[in-house]
C-alpha cells in the first residue's frame, strides 16, 4: 500500500510539472484576517514560502484606513493608521516576515477608490469623508453607499486622485516593498458619476451640457473611464519616479468570453493601462467554479491584448459557495500556462489553507521566481541565532529565558559585570541591508536596550529598543546600513547604562537586502542616514543653476568628503570628491552641468551622509 501511494505521488508530480516554467508568478493575498498578531502573520509567510509561492499581496488600504503608519493620512484626518491596529505597522511587519523567507511583498491597496465602509448604516462614513465631505461619489438619485456598504470617493476629482497617489508614493518612499498593487480602480457601477463635482467638470468640458441620464451612453462611459486612465498614468509615473525598480500592478476585473465586461460594467479600461505601459503587470480577477468558463475568459483576453504575457489570470479558491479542491487548483493554474500566461495568483490565503501540501507535492514542487524579477531578488538575507557559537560571541552571565525567541528560547542578563553579545553574519553581497533584532519583551526588561550596529567602514550607530512593550515582540528594525560581502560583525548588544533592577534580552539578528536602495548611488560610508540632518544642509541659491553653495552648520566637526547629484532613475549625473576633506562650512560649486529637473543631492561627511532634494533650473 505504501509503495502504491508513493508511486501515485510521484506520478502526480510528473504530471503537474510538465507545464512548469522556470519563471512564473505564484501569488496570493493576505487580508485583514491575517493581521490579528505578528505570530500569525509570520506563520502564514512560512506556509507560503514552504509551498513555493513567490509573491504575497498584503492589504495596506482597507475600509478607508491605511495599515501602515501614514503621515499623509494623518495630515488629512488626524489619524495615522486603522485604530484596529493602533501602535502597530502591518506593512512593516509583513515586509520583515515576508522577506525573511524570500517572498516578494507587494503593498495591496485593496479598497482603491473606496474611502469608507459602514455596514451598520448609521454614523460616520469614515475619516476620509469626515475631512472631505465633498469627496463622496453619488448616483443620479443621490445614493452614496453601494450594495457592498462602500462609500466611494469621486473618481474624477484631482484632489482625490492626488490623495491616493500620495498614499502609494509614501509607501514606496518609506518601505522596501517589491511592488504596489492597486485594486478597485473602477466605479462601483455605471450608476455612479453624478456627484456635484463630476457633473460640474463634465459641463465645463462639454460647453455647459449635463452628463447623459443614460448611464450606459457610450461617450459618457468613455469620459468617466478616461478619468481613471489619467489617474493610473499619473500614479505609475509617480511610483516609478520614487523607485524605478518597484513593480506597479493592478487587480482588475476579468474579460467575458466575448465582451470587455470590466469596461462595460465598471468603466475600467485596463486594456489601455497595459497597452500604454502604465502598469507593469495585471492580476486579472475571476470568480467561477467552472474551469471551462475560466478558460474561455482567458482565451478571449489573450486574443484582445497584444502584450498578454504581462497578465496573470487570477482566480478565487472558493468562488461563491464552492471550494476548489487541490486538483482543481492545479487544473486552473495549468490552464493559464497552456494559454501562454506566465503564472497566476489565487484569492486568497484563508481559502488556500488545507491545500498547501498538495500544491507543494504537485504543481509547485520546484521553486520559481516571478518573471519580472531576477532569481536572486529576495535571496540576499541572513539570520544569526544566539545559539550559533561560531558566529555569536557572548561575554558575561547570560542565562536561558522562559520566553520563546525566533528559534528556541531567548537569553537574558542583568546589570552586574560586563555583559555583551556580538553577532557576525555572512553578508551575501555588498549593498544596503535592513538590520533587525528579534525582540522578546518582558515586564522586568529595559525600555532602552542599546544595540550597536557596525557598517561597512566600521562606523558605529547606537539604536535603542524597548524590551518591555509586548507590541514590539518579534522582529524590530534598527535601520538601513551599507555592508560589504563576507563574514562581518554587524550587531553588538551590551548592558551599558542598564539600571540595577532591570534585565536585558538577547535572541536573533537578521539582515535583509534593501532593494529599494539599490537604485540609489551607494555612499562610500556605510550608514544610510547619519551625521548632519537635512535642516542643517543649506543649498543656495535654490532652485540651483550651474553655480551654487552648500553650507554646513557652524562649528560642524566633520569634513565634507563628496557631493553627488542623482536623478530620478538613480543615475549619478554629477560627483565631486574633496580629496583632503573640506573643513570649511561653505563649499562653492561652479561646474554643475545637469538638465532641469528634481534631483537628490547626497552630501557625504566623515560622520555619514544625507539626502537633500533639490531642483535644478
Amino acid at each position: 500500500m505504501n509503495k502504491t501511494r508513493a508511486c501515485i505521488a510521484a506520478l502526480l508530480v510528473l504530471v503537474s510539472q510538465h507545464v512548469v516554467q522556470a519563471q512564473e508568478l505564484r501569488g496570493t493575498w493576505l487580508a485583514r484576517t491575517s493581521f490579528t498578531s505578528k505570530a500569525k502573520l509570520a506563520s502564514q509567510m512560512d506556509s507560503l514560502a514552504a509551498a513555493n509561492f513567490n509573491v504575497v499581496y498584503v492589504n495596506v488600504w482597507s475600509r478607508g484606513y491605511p495599515l501602515w503608519q501614514s503621515e499623509v493620512f494623518k495630515q488629512h484626518t488626524g489619524i495615522s493608521i486603522d485604530p484596529a491596529y493602533a501602535n502597530r505597522d502591518i506593512l512593516a511587519e509583513a515586509i520583515a516576515e515576508g522577506h525573511r523567507v524570500g517572498l516578494h511583498v507587494e503593498a495591496w491597496f485593496e479598497y482603491g477608490f473606496v474611502g469608507g465602509y459602514n455596514p451598520a448604516g448609521a454614523g460616520s462614513k469614515g475619516p476620509v469623508f469626515d475631512a472631505h465631505p465633498a469627496w463622496v461619489a453619488q448616483t443620479q438619485s443621490g445614493v452614496e453607499k453601494d450594495g457592498s456598504n462602500f462609500y466611494w470617493m469621486v473618481h474624477s476629482h484631482p484632489e482625490v486622485q492626488k490623495f491616493l497617489i500620495d498614499l502609494a508614493t509614501e509607501v514606496v518612499n518609506n518601505y522596501d516593498v517589491d511592488g504596489v498593487e492597486m485594486d478597485r480602480i473602477r466605479y462601483s457601477s455605471k450608476e455612479y458619476g453624478y456627484d456635484p463635482f463630476t457633473v460640474d467638470l463634465y459641463k465645463r468640458e462639454h460647453s455647459g451640457a449635463a452628463p447623459p441620464s443614460d448611464v450606459a451612453e457610450p461617450a459618457w462611459t468613455q469620459w468617466r473611464a478616461q478619468k481613471l486612465n489619467v489617474f493610473v498614468a499619473n500614479l505609475y509615473d509617480a511610483l516609478k519616479a520614487a523607485n524605478p525598480q518597484v513593480n506597479v500592478s493592478s487587480a482588475p476585473s476579468q474579460m467575458g468570453a466575448s465582451t470587455y465586461t470590466a469596461y462595460e460594467n465598471l468603466l475600467q479600461d485596463w486594456k489601455w493601462w497595459i497597452s500604454n505601459r502604465k502598469v507593469d503587470n495585471l492580476q486579472m480577477q475571476s470568480y467561477t467554479s467552472s474551469l471551462t468558463a475560466f478558460q474561455s475568459w482567458n482565451t478571449y483576453t489573450k486574443r484582445s491584448v497584444a502584450n498578454y504575457e504581462q497578465i496573470y489570470p487570477s482566480f478565487a479558491a472558493s468562488p461563491g459557495s464552492t471550494k476548489l479542491t487541490g486538483a482543481q487548483l492545479v487544473d486552473y493554474i495549468n490552464s493559464t500556462n497552456e494559454l501562454g500566461f506566465k503564472g497566476a495568483a489565487i484569492w486568497f490565503y484563508d481559502d488556500l489553507v488545507g491545500t498547501f501540501k498538495y500544491l507543494k507535492q504537485t504543481r509547485y514542487a520546484a521553486p520559481s521566481h516571478p518573471p519580472y524579477a531576477s532569481a536572486d531578488w529576495r535571496a540576499h538575507k541572513a539570520v544569526a541565532l544566539h545559539t550559533d557559537t561560531d558566529n555569536v560571541i557572548k561575554t558575561g552571565a547570560w542565562a536561558p529565558s522562559s520566553i520563546e525567541g525566533y528559534n528556541g528560547r531567548s537569553v537574558y542578563g542583568g546589570a552586574s559585570g560586563n555583559l555583551s553579545i556580538e553577532y557576525f553574519l555572512n553578508v551575501p553581497a555588498e549593498a544596503f541591508y535592513e538590520v533587525y533584532v528579534f525582540n522578546t519583551p518582558a515586564n522586568n526588561r529595559t525600555a532602552s536596550a542599546e544595540f550597536q550596529v557596525f557598517d561597512s567602514k566600521g562606523t558605529v550607530t547606537v539604536k535603542t529598543v524597548n524590551q518591555t512593550n509586548a507590541l514590539m515582540a518579534g522582529w524590530v528594525k534598527l535601520g538601513d546600513f551599507y555592508l560589504t560581502a563576507g563574514r562581518k560583525r554587524v550587531v553588538k548588544l551590551t548592558n551599558t547604562n542598564l539600571a540595577a533592577d532591570q534585565y536585558l534580552s538577547a535572541d536573533a539578528v537578521m539582515i535583509v537586502r534593501n532593494r529599494k536602495l539599490d537604485h540609489e548611488t551607494a555612499p562610500p560610508l556605510g550608514v544610510r542616514e547619519g551625521g548632519i540632518v537635512e535642516r542643517e544642509v543649506l543649498v543656495m541659491p535654490h532652485p540651483i543653476t550651474g553655480s551654487f553653495t552648500v553650507r554646513l552648520p557652524n562649528r560642524f566637526p566633520h569634513k565634507l568628503l563628496s557631493l553627488t547629484l542623482v536623478n530620478t532613475t538613480g543615475k549619478a549625473v554629477y560627483k565631486r570628491y574633496f580629496s583632503e576633506g573640506a573643513a570649511a562650512n561653505s563649499i562653492a560649486i561652479s561646474d554643475l552641468k545637469a538638465a532641469a529637473g528634481v534631483y537628490l543631492m547626497l552630501v557625504e561627511t566623515e560622520a555619514g551622509y544625507k539626502k537633500v532634494k533639490v531642483v535644478v533650473h
